[in-house]
């Protein structure tokens, strides 16, 4: 598993650099997806969003195609999904906490002082600090405003 921070030039080195290391194709189809993805994960999008950009550039790409790409994109430790309203969303992997608004479904990234807050989590449980995801749900105000990418 490799780390996943940097840009998204960054983003797809790496991600062809394991792609070789593990014998995987590189291929244009993949790099596409894997770029789409990439510059829209801070939007936490869902597959669905992701279909829909993926098809403005390739118009005959299946859904199982980006699916296996999402999934691989995952196995390969360069993003990561969790479940908003039984749907499932992407993000990024550096540490942050996700806040779920439970009135229209946004998500928005809380950064700061994440990384200290998640590790003295984890240690008060005795936990592998390598290891953590948090996401907080709660009512934003926002009833009624559509939601969308957050």
């Amino acid at each position: 598993m490799v780390a996943a921070s940097g840009n998204v030039e960054e983003r797809l080195v790496r991600l062809i650099t394991e792609l070789r290391r593990q014998g995987l194709r590189v291929t244009a189809q993949r790099l596409t997806i894997a770029r789409i993805v990439f510059e829209n994960i801070k939007d936490h999008p869902s597959f669905m969003e992701i279909l829909e950009k993926v098809r403005q550039v390739m118009p005959s790409v299946s859904p199982s195609t980006v699916y296996n790409n999402l999934q691989l994109l995952e196995k390969l430790g360069l993003i990561k999904s969790f479940d908003v309203a039984g749907e499932t969303r992407y993000d990024d992997t550096n540490p942050h906490i996700n806040v779920v608004c439970l009135d229209n479904g946004k998500v928005l990234d809380i950064d700061h002082n994440a990384t200290s807050i998640m590790d003295e989590l984890v240690k008060m449980l005795g936990g592998d600090k390598r290891v953590y995801e948090v996401v907080v749900y709660a009512y934003c105000g926002k009833r009624g405003e559509a939601s969308g990418p957050g």
